[in-house]
């Protein structure tokens, strides 16, 4: 059980990897490549982690939610699968990111004229 649930994982990094980059992977090396990229850029500045991100992502996600999802991807596609995440630990990380997002969200559209008068439930949605 516990070690499906780690390949499991590995496949919701490759999940995740192709919704932050916006676009399909086409090999291991590309995945290897990409998550190495990732990982350099989670400690670099905002502007090198938004360098390699799908446009729409850019737009929707706050830098904070962002390097949140980053770190998940690449600790989702460690090679060891017992260096990865449970899925717990991916959920509770993933939500934590939204819940940023939400506050960000109803904190930007607090005082606008066309803001709804009920607080936003809008979670990260990716096309």
């Amino acid at each position: 059980g516990k070690l499906e649930d780690k390949i499991d994982i590995y496949d919701f990094g490759l999940i995740l990897l192709e919704i932050i980059v916006g676009r399909p992977l086409k090999s291991r090396k590309e995945v290897d490549l990409l998550k190495n990229q990732l990982q350099a850029v989670i400690t670099a500045d905002e502007s090198a982690r938004r360098s390699m991100v799908d446009p729409a992502v850019n737009k929707a996600c706050l830098d904070e939610s962002l390097k949140t999802m980053m770190e998940v991807c690449v600790r989702c596609l460690l090679k060891n699968p017992a260096e990865r995440p449970s899925v717990e630990d991916v959920l509770w990380n993933l939500q934590f990111a939204a819940q940023v997002q939400d506050a960000w969200h109803s904190q930007s559209s607090e005082g606008s004229p066309i803001s709804p008068p009920w607080p936003s439930h809008q979670h990260l949605s990716f096309h």
